[in-house]
C-alpha cells in the first residue's frame, strides 16, 4: 500500500484548530499581562505575534513529513 500524497481530512482539522488555539491562547496572554501591568493594547500584539509564530512552527513541525 502506498502512502498517502497529503493530509487527511482529520489532520487538515486538527491543524486548523492548534493553530486557531495557539493564535487565542497568545492573544489571551497578550491581553492578560496588558491588564495586570498596565501596559495596554500593545502587548496584545505582541501576544498575537508570538501567538501566529509559535502555530506556524507547529503547522510546520506537523506538514513536514508531506514536503
Amino acid at each position: 500500500m502506498t502512502p498517502p500524497l497529503g493530509p487527511g481530512l482529520g489532520e487538515l482539522i486538527g491543524l486548523g484548530l492548534t493553530a486557531g488555539l495557539l493564535v487565542a491562547l497568545g492573544v489571551g496572554g497578550g491581553y492578560w499581562i496588558g491588564q495586570m501591568t498596565g501596559a495596554g493594547v500593545a502587548i496584545t500584539f505582541v501576544g498575537l505575534g508570538v501567538g501566529v509564530a509559535i502555530a506556524l512552527v507547529a503547522m510546520y513541525v506537523r506538514i513536514r513529513r508531506y514536503l
